[in-house]
């Protein structure tokens, strides 16, 4: 049930963000011009990022929950320019056990999926290891509200008693991803903060999913 709404939201999420992901991921398809480089996308969830990457590219995915299996086949058929591998079981803070090797990728790419790891930290570590040399590590995250902000107060008030992750697979709504990105030890980094651009006709669920996440981060940090 959760894969089925998951791949549904990322519809609308990316009708949402369309021009933003455009934006994102312009650096990973302007990289090695003429090659065929290699993505890993951790918590690819139903393969909604595919259609933003306009090149050749060798994509594994790491994803811990294979119910999306499904989704995931029927949306990378529609991309034969990529070499899309099957899902891979797993999770960020451990690749090793998903047998991604060191230095290894080109691009590693998260959305929506920093919010739901047990820990950050330890999952940018693996990101950071799992790079080849000046690769780049592509992400979009929702965030906790700015200090004094009625949003902020409501953030944290959905974490109490664990009742925002329970009802949404781990999601965490209380992360200050921006500050932990900061501490991560990349050699380079450039993030910046925005409101999710929630159109006024969208539908009422998305409304309210979209509203709580409202506060958004998205960022290329390089290795």
């Amino acid at each position: 049930i959760f894969a089925g709404f998951c791949s549904n939201f990322a519809s609308k999420y990316n009708d949402t963000s369309n021009s933003l992901k455009i934006e994102l991921f312009k650096d990973l398809n302007d990289m090695k011009k003429g090659e065929k480089i290699s993505i890993l996308e951790i918590g690819a969830g139903p393969g909604a990022n595919f259609k933003y990457f306009d090149r050749e590219a060798l994509v594994q995915t790491v994803e811990p929950n294979l119910h999306f299996a499904k989704y995931f086949d029927e949306n990378r058929s529609k991309f034969p320019k990529l070499d899309i591998k099957d899902i891979k079981e797993g999770f960020g803070e451990d690749l090793s056990a998903a047998g991604i090797a060191d230095a290894s990728v080109d691009a590693v790419v998260m959305t929506l999926v920093l919010c739901s790891v047990q820990d950050q930290l330890k999952c940018l570590e693996e990101i950071k290891r799992v790079l080849k040399p000046g690769g780049k590590f592509f992400y979009m995250e929702h965030i906790i509200g700015d200090e004094g902000s009625t949003i902020r107060t409501v953030h944290k008030l959905l974490m109490i008693g664990g009742f925002w992750p329970f009802m949404a697979d781990g999601c965490c709504t209380d992360r200050a991803t921006d500050k932990v990105m900061e501490t991560a030890g990349f050699g380079k980094l450039e993030q910046k903060k925005y409101d999710l651009p929630i159109s006024e006709d969208a539908a009422i669920p998305f409304k309210i999913c979209g509203g709580i996440v409202k506060p958004h981060l998205m960022g290329v940090a390089t290795k």
